[in-house]
């Protein structure tokens, strides 16, 4: 009977396999990506076919086109030790990125002035440095969805820039930080544009190992904070906007009771 059980697994597996090599020989629409410092700037789907490391030069990967969809294919891209961005969303629309891996790097992904792009089921993994070592920066960029990610070992978790970068939502991420954390998630102005990201939902997240989970500062208006676990050293969340909607947060701080 058991002999007879492990001949219908072995048969129903190699049915899966098939069909999956089936299916990806139909897509010839899917194109692969193989090496560092890879530019994609035309719409369409991308598959990462083996992992690639990104020096400090430039970019791992660069996005410039929309209606790009990259699958990492659980594939890693690596760094050389607080160098160096994994992945650059730049000026683009329509993008998506998802599962795969991103380690060491100084950035893990940057989405600059771009809008309806959404980064799910990916692991980004810092060296456990102090800030500015992140594992996603958002900057002037709007409808960005990040959602199922693992983010651990980072100087910050993410870091949400400038008043263009509104309607986001950072939903269902496990965020833990090394012993050199600062923030987990943080909302702050840019270097040139003194008001902060607006009217962003960040819910259902897990963030610990921060000395502050989530930190917003006074020109960051009318962002929501809902249904998270904030696991906190200092503070559950800083915030300096009176506009700040503080809702249904588990806190828990890891500092003993006197």
């Amino acid at each position: 009977m058991r002999f007879d059980n492990m001949k219908c697994v072995l048969r129903g597996t190699l049915l899966a396999m098939t069909a999956t090599a089936s299916l990806l020989a139909q897509r010839t629409d899917v194109r692969t990506v193989g090496s560092a410092y890879s530019t994609i700037d035309q719409s369409g789907a991308y598959v990462l076919s083996a992992s690639i490391f990104a020096g400090t030069g430039s970019d791992g990967i660069t996005i410039s086109g929309s209606g790009v969809t990259l699958d990492l294919n659980g594939q890693e891209i690596l760094c050389p030790g607080n160098r160096g961005v994994a992945i650059r969303i730049n000026n683009a629309q329509n993008v998506v990125v998802r599962n795969g891996h991103i380690s060491n790097c100084a950035m893990g992904i940057i989405v600059n002035g771009s809008s309806n792009v959404k980064l799910e089921s990916l692991v980004i993994r810092g060296i456990d440095s102090a800030p500015p070592e992140t594992g996603i920066m958002v900057v002037q960029s709007r409808n960005v969805v990040i959602t199922g990610n693992m983010i651990s070992n980072t100087g910050l978790g993410l870091f949400i820039r400038g008043s263009r970068s509104f309607g986001n939502r950072i939903e269902n991420n496990t965020i833990t930080g090394g012993s050199n954390a600062g923030l987990g998630i943080c909302y702050n102005p840019t270097d040139t544009d003194r008001v902060g990201p607006q009217g962003d939902l960040i819910k259902g997240n897990l963030i610990r190992g921060f000395g502050i989970p989530v930190s917003i500062n006074a020109t960051s208006n009318f962002n929501v904070i809902q249904g998270n676990t904030l696991i906190y050293g200092a503070m559950a969340i800083r915030s300096d906007s009176k506009t700040t909607v503080d809702m249904d947060n588990i806190k828990v701080s890891t500092v003993p009771a006197i």
